[in-house]
């Protein structure tokens, strides 16, 4: 089954992770707070359908339900999780628990061929492979040691996970221009208020 990945906007012109993270890093961004407007965009089993439609990740014919949204919402969120750990945070060990709980019974096979790269290929077309070839993805990555390069932004009311291209993995906001200023911007306010001699 191949993925196909829709052209997906970045805070201050950021390039977005390479090749199968980009999956990875698009299903992460489907919650952020950038403009604290809290969009979800993963509102109803619809929209999940529709969103992972548009990858080639499930079959035209398949319907989902509330049972399978909260179930891909645990899977986000356990994600987004791992991505604030890559970015300094302390591990949510509940959210990563409950990753691993959405997980059960999502399934990949490996397609093997004599002059081309393996692929993990979904053995039926509906949320079962769907997270399944997310979470092969991840693995490999992990694996690879290119997952720690997937961050979420720390800075407040944001959360958008991008991926850290610098040589040293220092990358530390989705946006300096953005999330960066905000937060000096506020640290300088905190350091005015101070006061003085005291």
């Amino acid at each position: 089954m191949s993925v196909e990945l829709p052209f997906e906007l970045q805070p201050g012109e950021r390039t977005p992770a390479p090749g199968d993270l980009g999956l990875v890093q698009a299903f992460a961004n489907t919650f952020w707070d950038l403009e604290r407007g809290r969009p979800e965009r993963l509102r109803s089993p619809s929209t999940l359908a529709a969103w992972l439609r548009r990858r080639a990740l499930i079959g035209p014919g398949v319907r989902l339900d509330e049972t399978d949204l909260r179930r891909t919402l645990d899977v986000r969120e356990g994600l987004r999780a791992l991505l604030f750990a890559n970015s300094g945070a302390d591990p949510d060990r509940g959210a990563i628990a409950r990753l691993n709980a959405g997980l059960r019974g999502a399934s990949v096979t490996a397609r093997l061929h004599a002059a081309a790269k393996p692929e993990f290929v979904a053995p039926n077309h509906g949320l079962d492979g769907a997270l399944g070839l997310l979470a092969a993805r991840i693995a490999v990555a992990q694996l690879e040691g290119r997952f720690g390069r997937l961050k979420a932004c720390p800075g407040p009311e944001c959360g958008w996970a991008f991926y850290d291209h610098s040589r040293n993995l220092a990358g530390t906001w989705c946006s300096m221009s953005i999330c960066g200023a905000r937060v000096k911007a506020r640290y300088y306010r905190q350091r005015r208020r101070r006061p003085t001699g005291a």
